[in-house]
């Protein structure tokens, strides 16, 4: 009797950790750790307006969506597949402050020694190049064939 209940409590809390490791890594990807907590947010509030019903009767799909879709009326914390949006934005805050005191050097990848032949092994270990400048973008030529500088009329 006891067993579901502790199988269900563990399986909760395994994925409000991924939750976090989740928001660590795609903050790495990012390189800005509080534009996804400004995301997370936006979504939060987005969330808290607008009732789910769907989720509300299939309560075991809660998992599947970015923030707890459930009203959190009948559930506790220790209940939740999340964690909380609140927690969740402080995590990313730490990660922000954390990465912004760290020493340039240390978030520097260094190049390997020369001749030893080492190629970057992926996309992620290509040597940064030289952006170019941007330039204008250029008109492109409508499916009817007007000039997309001329006039803008609807009989042009």
């Amino acid at each position: 009797i006891v067993a579901p209940l502790a199988a269900m409590i563990v399986q909760m809390a395994v994925s409000r950790t991924r939750e976090y490791e989740a928001d660590r890594r795609g903050a790495e990807i990012c390189g800005h750790p509080l534009w996804l907590a400004s995301a997370l947010d936006k979504i939060a509030r987005g969330a808290e307006r607008i009732r789910n019903p769907d989720a509300e009767r299939n309560p075991a799909t809660a998992h599947l969506f970015i923030i707890n879709p459930l009203s959190g009326e009948r559930m506790d914390s220790l209940f939740s597949t999340h964690p909380s949006t609140e927690n969740r934005i402080a995590a990313l805050q730490r990660m922000a402050s954390e990465m912004a005191s760290a020493p340039e050097a240390a978030a520097t990848p260094k190049p390997a020694p020369e001749g030893t032949g080492q190629q970057p092994s992926g996309p992620w270990d290509r040597a940064a190049r030289p952006e170019r400048p941007a330039e204008p973008a250029k008109p492109r030529p409508n499916p009817w064939g007007r000039n997309p500088t001329g006039p803008k009329g609807p009989w042009s």
